[in-house]
């Protein structure tokens, strides 16, 4: 019985990631930083980029906020892929998944801005991490025409 579940996640995975690969994706740099964060506890002190993010929490912090939301995102597409005909708010669970993961992205765009224009900070994150925040903010928009969909089943 197990071997049936994991062949069953296995399929609606490998289904469904064509059209979620930038949701797939986007689990690199969100599980990259949770584990950096974790493993060197410094890191926000080795860049006045970071000094902004480290008054508002501190590395440790900030790691299980990733974690987290790495969670989410992978509890949401492999229900997605998975389980769409016993679970359909899984682009309900995609949606939020991405806002939290755009939340995240946004919040370091904007403190490594606050702290170039406080603490002579770089701007090249400025424009890496808001372009993580596009691309999240690309995937909440694809979640949510997924939602209209399936209204749009129901309601046929």
């Amino acid at each position: 019985m197990p071997h049936r579940i994991v062949l069953r996640i296995g399929q609606g995975i490998a289904e469904h990631f064509p059209v979620r690969v930038s949701e797939w994706i986007m689990l690199v740099p969100l599980l990259g930083w949770a584990w950096t964060l974790l493993l060197d506890p410094l890191t926000f002190d080795k860049s006045t980029s970071f000094t902004e993010m480290a008054r508002w929490a501190d590395e440790i912090t900030w790691s299980w906020i990733c974690f987290l939301a790495a969670f989410l995102r992978l509890a949401a597409l492999v229900v997605n892929g998975t389980f769409k005909a016993r679970f359909p708010y899984s682009p309900h669970f995609r949606g939020l998944a991405s806002l939290v993961i755009c939340i995240f992205w946004g919040q370091i765009t904007l403190g490594i801005l606050v702290s170039v224009a406080n603490n002579g900070g770089v701007m090249t994150g400025f424009w890496a991490y808001s372009g993580f925040m596009l691309l999240e903010t690309w995937n909440l928009l694809r979640a949510w025409v997924d939602v209209g969909a399936i209204k749009a089943a129901r309601s046929a």
